[in-house]
């Protein structure tokens, strides 16, 4: 045996090592098949505690479950709405940026002109109703007994909306306990008004529904020669709703909260009136400002129809005397104004009638869309707007539906730009989404100068001839059967005298597109249609989304 184990000391330490090998393995499984077995034991126990936590607990009834399911809806629903209103609402943001003005417990510093209207205007006069002759003296004896005969220390609610001081001479003191005694006037120094998006439009709609409440209803669409003071009525009615102190705060101090909740209200829309201006070319006096404002809470902006030949014309002025439209005719005036009246009356409009009620809206609609795309054009260093045409003056619907909650306006533009230009604008059509304005792009299509499909046939060409190892192939402008490049689109027979009559025609007709397919050519993938970079021709058809499902329907 020992004489074996010595002849085969190799083997025997292989067995030794594989033996070692095995036992460490069985241990390790061993070890393994003890945590499966706690593991599985772990699971059956916890499954068997929430099958006993199912059996106690008791389903929920019918009505909870139509409660919850309910209540799920109308949150889906409200986060829809939420999205869509980025469809065609260019005011939004300086809305939501006055409500974040008014909502912050900081005072407002501007130096823009405040709108006079909006500062120390004295509280209106309740409408007077049938009962009010009766019940007058116990509203004074109320009034009287609930207004304190002296100043009170603010509340926690009240403080949560505005802080008073106390006037003393020409010092301003914090108001607190040791000034109780003193009766100085206060004053109101910080307030916070708590209005959302939709709790604004709730009561802009309660509103305009009061004011029409009396209308007919008629299929007709008619604007009243008031419009301008009905909409001057329906801002002036929101705007004292919204600076009313809430009932929170004391009625002894009803008054001053509601002066300075005024004043800061005041600052907020002078804030807004200097936003939307940037966005037209329109100058956006306060009265403008109030129906833009109104616009952008959903009441759609109305003018009476000679009105608003009178802002077609006047803009047709402000384009005639701004860069914004691109490439407009400097030196030749009666050019210039060819080109503006065809972008701005098109072929819906007629300058010298009055447009008819129904096109009011769209009108103010598709002036706003137009100017923002001769902006993002600008923006975007396009050289020149050759045409641009209207699809969908009205707008269309996205569905089969006619009162379908989108509209979509249609335009085609054609324009010549350098591709940078033509690359940059129509990411500003992606990215118009950011400003609540949403832009899809139908089709786009280029075209190139004629010197570029010369040098691109030219380079074909060359590369054909090394293609075909060396086989000399010529280039003709106005090229046979017998002289065409492989891949070109055939002849006409008659090419050969359109050629004589008008190369670049016939050029054009012989030689539409090439490509360079061979991958391991050192120029693969080098462009040859474009290379005069400032002269390349692009259509693009674009649908602008307008949302009118949560819009006041002008009566």
């Amino acid at each position: 045996m020992k004489q074996f184990i010595l002849k085969n000391i190799v083997l025997v330490a292989i067995l030794a090592l594989t033996l070692v090998g095995s036992i460490v393995l069985l241990f390790l499984c061993a070890g393994k098949r003890q945590t499966i077995a706690e593991s599985m034991a772990t699971i059956e126990e916890n499954a068997r505690t929430i099958e006993s936590i199912d059996s106690a607990r008791k389903p929920n009834s019918v009505a909870e479950s139509e409660t919850r399911i309910k209540a799920d809806t109308e949150t889906l629903a409200k986060k829809n709405i939420q999205i869509y209103r980025h469809f065609g609402k260019p005011y939004r943001p300086a809305l939501l940026k006055l409500l974040k003005n008014i909502a912050s417990p900081a005072e407002l510093k501007t130096e823009l002109p405040l709108d006079s209207s909006l500062v120390a205007k004295p509280k209106p006069a309740p409408a007077p109703d049938e009962d009010d002759d009766e019940d007058e003296d116990e509203e004074e004896k109320t009034v009287a007994e609930t207004k304190p005969a002296s100043a009170e220390a603010p509340t926690d609610e009240e403080k949560a909306v505005f802080e008073c001081e106390l006037e003393s001479g020409t010092n301003m003191v914090k108001y607190d306990k040791d000034d109780l005694e003193k009766k100085h006037p206060l004053k109101v120094t910080r307030v916070v008004l708590a209005w959302d998006e939709d709790a604004l439009r709730a009561k802009l709609a309660e509103i305009y529904a009061e004011v029409h409440q009396d209308a007919e209803s008629d299929d007709t669409f008619v604007i009243p020669d008031t419009i301008q003071s009905e909409r001057a009525q329906l801002f002036e009615k929101l705007f004292n709703a919204i600076i009313e102190a809430p009932e929170a705060v004391d009625p002894a101090r009803a008054e001053d909260f509601r002066k300075a909740a005024a004043a800061k209200f005041a600052q907020a829309f002078a804030i807004f009136r200097d936003d939307v201006q940037d966005l037209t070319l329109e100058n956006v006096t306060d009265r403008v400002a109030h129906e833009l404002f109104l616009d952008a809470l959903g009441l759609p902006r109305l003018m009476r129809q000679r009105d608003c030949k009178n802002y077609i014309d006047y803009l047709y002025e402000k384009y005639l005397s701004s860069d914004i439209i691109p490439g407009l005719p400097e030196d030749d005036s009666l050019e210039k104004e060819r080109y503006v009246q065809d972008f701005i009356y098109g072929k819906n409009l007629n300058r010298q009638a009055l447009p008819v009620p129904e096109m009011v809206i769209p009108i103010i609609r598709n002036f706003q869309i137009k100017e923002d795309l001769f902006r993002r054009m600008k923006d975007a260093g396009i050289g020149k707007l050759n045409t641009m045409n209207a699809g969908a003056f009205y707008g269309t619907t996205l569905d089969s539906d006619a009162e379908g909650p989108i509209l979509s306006f249609t335009y085609t533009l054609e324009m010549t730009a350098s591709m940078d230009a033509i690359d940059a604008f129509i990411n500003s059509l992606q990215s118009a989404y950011k400003t609540d304005r949403v832009y899809v792009i139908n089709d786009i299509k280029f075209s190139a100068p004629y010197e570029d499909l010369i040098i691109a046939n030219d380079t074909v060409a060359g590369h054909v001839d090394s293609i075909n190892n060396g086989i000399s192939t010529t280039v003709r402008r106005a090229a046979g059967a017998d002289s065409a490049i492989p891949g070109a689109p055939p002849v006409a027979a008659n090419a050969n005298n359109a050629a004589d009559a008008d190369p670049q025609a016939a050029a054009t007709l012989t030689y539409s597109t090439y490509e360079l397919t061979d991958p391991h050519h050192p120029e693969y993938g080098k462009t040859l249609i474009g290379e005069t970079r400032d002269e390349i021709k692009c259509t693009i058809v674009v649908n602008y989304l307008f949302y009118r499902a949560d819009n006041i329907t002008p009566q």
